[in-house]
């Protein structure tokens, strides 16, 4: 290859990679003004409703679909909101609470499962559910990238953040119009039919035997992750309770020992709430094994709501 042809590629790479990071940063700004008036769906819709009244809420649960589902916080506080979100763990919600106001008297209610909190394999990966705030909130984007789940080509293109959302961002977008936000908590009742209530029936009337851990390491992220949520809120003005729902038939109850051990160590108000039901254990309370239906739901809250106010 002589040195014209080899200048003639180098050009047109150049041009190319000019052209394509301009196009990016068009679509990118396109697809915010979109997002910006989404307030539909938990990828975006959820945490743009978040963003813009956390700084005014008395109360926020955060969490997995055990806190989403299973907390209504209309029920504690009438300036509350659930930020909990189906398939997160600690790094998403540490991630939400530290843009939380400095000094601001809030209750954070955070859901922790023991047997995410024990396992060895968790790498903070549902902090990706963020991603879309990773070049718009320089506190979301140091989170992302201190627990290594940054893309790092997001950084060169921007509009990656929405890779797999434009579909839905776009249907929300325009499912908006007839959607009122304002009259939102975050909570999401789970209303069960009596033909699933007859297919759980089913499941847990087959005998099963469960794996119960035998590692009580806390996992380094927890552990990390926790002490961060910790002290925010302790320099921050803010009562953090850390508690764990109810399920079902929890057969394994180490983890939950070890787990109120560490809690207690680390001087963090915790409750254990897996046995919850234990002695009215209807199935009209349940969806699944680890999700209240509404009507259980309901009741739980209660539960929660006679410790917020003795406390």
């Amino acid at each position: 290859m002589n040195t014209a042809s080899l200048k003639y590629i180098i050009k047109t790479i150049l041009l190319i990679l000019v052209i394509s990071f301009l196009a990016d940063k068009i679509i990118f700004i396109a697809l915010n003004k979109i997002s910006d008036k989404v307030y539909l769906g938990q990828r975006i819709g959820k945490i743009n409703h978040y963003l813009e009244i956390k700084d005014d809420l008395n109360l926020i649960i955060f969490g997995s679909s055990r806190a989403n589902h299973n907390i209504n916080p209309v029920i504690l506080s009438k300036n509350s909101f659930n930020m909990g979100v189906d398939g997160t763990k600690i790094a998403y919600s540490a991630a939400l609470i530290k843009l939380l106001p400095v000094q601001k008297e809030q209750v954070i209610l955070l859901n922790i499962d023991t047997f995410n909190a024990f396992s060895a394999d968790y790498n903070g990966s549902d902090i990706d559910g963020l991603s879309v705030k990773y070049n718009r909130n320089k506190a979301l984007k140091l989170e992302i990238d201190n627990l290594n789940q940054n893309n790092l080509i997001q950084n060169f293109y921007w509009s990656l953040s929405y890779n797999g959302l434009v579909i839905d961002l776009l249907k929300n977008y325009f499912m908006d119009d007839i959607y009122d936000y304002k009259s939102y908590f975050g909570y999401d009742p789970i209303y069960v039919s009596e033909n699933q209530r007859e297919i759980f029936k089913s499941i847990i009337n087959e005998e099963k035997s469960q794996d119960c851990q035998n590692n009580f390491t806390l996992n380094k992220i927890y552990d990390t992750k926790l002490r961060e949520i910790k002290n925010f809120c302790k320099n921050n003005n803010k009562k953090l309770i850390i508690f764990t729902s109810p399920i079902f038939n929890d057969k394994c109850k180490d983890d939950n020992i070890q787990f109120s051990q560490i809690m207690k160590n680390e001087e963090l108000i915790y409750y254990d709430f897996t046995d919850f039901f234990k002695n009215n254990n209807s199935l009209a309370y349940w969806k699944d094994e680890i999700h209240l239906s509404n009507k259980g739901a309901e009741i739980f809250t209660e539960k929660i709501k006679k410790i917020l106010d003795e406390n």
